[in-house]
């Protein structure tokens, strides 16, 4: 039996995303395909589009054949949070052959080159990056600096992409495993992550598609998406970063000014920034850029907001981070049933537990486990109760969702 795993958002999946789980299962020779898939929040430090639920639909209809859940907080930090927690869980599962993404590099052998260099980090690339920070860049664009002067003319252009970041991050997690997982990286190929406008007989980015359906164009989304798709999105119920405007205000104005600083992703300067506005009612984007400087990214800021409104503390990030594995448990959102056999071989192989019915989850965790799971459970409610009162919909306790069986 092959297996290869695929780390995803799909917010939301579309042709581009099939593409990409079409081309690793024939050139990996892969029985089965694994997706690791964020849960109701995302990377970049916002509520998904769509349920976790409604997205593992999704996946599955489209060619997953296991759905798992990148557990909170992992799913909305950094580059580096996001893919070690998907790899760990990935490598934790016992089955897992190859890893494939997909990146604008097109060639995993630059992508190791870096990663291998940011593992190690050598003294000459500590002191280019201590000088690019000095000179007041972004912790981002700073590394891509050091990378160049140590890897001048090479691999180091490779963090100036998206998907590249992501693709050497995933790489770092596997070194510092010592994983037998076999990275595989397949070319983007469509439209840049970034790309806000669809264009004709290629693949749309997902921003596009985001924008296509905040402005209600949601019959423009046929050829976008795959056919099995579409009647998901299109009878879908849609949340925005906006959506959580009044409950980020109220947030704001009960915590102590001087606590901002203990949630995670805000440092001395960010706190003193949004102490120095509370009082002002904003949107969420409105917030951003009440606080956003040089020194700080749209997705940085956004995802310290994120950890404000969802309580999410450094401390217990850190916590989570260094017990062990920062994936301790593999939560299953949806499978297929010819997957059995695969279910199977996780079970006798997998090094931590693995969750089919959310109240397992209270039987068979503990400590920090536990504490992680919790806190997971109670994202997913504040995101539910947040669509419930947009929509004039009941909200759905995560105790009564379901697996989605194909």
């Amino acid at each position: 039996m092959k297996v290869t795993g695929i780390i995803a958002e799909y917010n939301p999946l579309h042709c581009g995303h099939r593409y990409h789980m079409e081309v690793s299962r024939e050139q990996t020779g892969a029985d089965y395909l694994i997706v690791v898939m964020s849960g109701d929040y995302v990377q970049r430090g916002e509520p998904a589009l769509l349920d976790k639920h409604v997205r593992t639909e999704m996946a599955l209809r489209a060619g997953a054949d296991l759905v798992l859940e990148l557990p909170f907080p992992f799913c909305c930090s950094s580059a580096e949070d996001f893919a070690s927690c998907a790899v760990s869980l990935l490598d934790s599962l016992g089955v897992v052959d190859f890893l494939s993404f997909g990146s604008e590099a097109g060639s995993s052998e630059s992508l190791t080159s870096a990663a291998r260099l940011l593992s190690d980090e050598p003294e000459e690339y500590r002191l280019a990056l201590k000088n690019a920070l000095a000179g007041g860049l972004s912790f981002s664009a700073a590394r891509q600096k050091a990378l160049e002067c140590c890897l001048p003319g090479g691999p180091a252009s490779v963090l100036g992409s998206p998907n590249n970041i992501l693709g050497v991050e995933y790489i770092k997690a596997l070194l510092r495993l010592g994983s037998s997982i076999t990275p595989v990286t397949i070319p983007r190929a469509g439209d840049g992550y970034h790309e806000t406008q669809v264009n004709a007989n290629t693949f749309p980015s997902a921003t596009a598609l985001r924008l296509l359906i905040r402005e209600s164009r949601l019959s423009s989304l046929s050829g976008l998406v795959p056919d099995e798709v579409l009647p998901l999105l299109q009878t879908g119920r849609f949340l925005f970063p906006e959506d959580l405007s009044q409950i980020l205000n109220y947030r704001i104005l009960t915590a102590l000014p001087e606590s901002y600083q203990s949630f995670s992703g805000f440092s001395r300067e960010l706190s003193d920034r949004l102490a120095g506005c509370s009082w002002q009612a904003a949107s969420w984007e409105g917030r951003i850029f009440q606080l956003k400087t040089k020194n700080y990214t749209y997705a940085r800021i956004s995802r310290a907001l994120l950890s404000l409104v969802l309580d999410c503390r450094g401390e217990e990030l850190i916590h989570w981070r260094q017990s062990g594995s920062p994936a301790p448990f593999a939560r299953i959102l949806g499978f297929r049933k010819k997957a059995g056999p695969l279910l199977s071989a996780i079970k006798s192989r997998t090094s931590i537990p693995v969750i089919a019915k959310t109240a397992d989850g209270e039987a068979f965790l503990e400590g920090q486990a536990l504490s992680l799971f919790r806190k997971g459970i109670t994202a997913s409610h504040i995101r539910s109760a947040a669509e419930a009162g947009k929509y004039g919909t009941e909200a759905i306790h995560e105790y009564r969702r379901r697996l989605i069986i194909l």
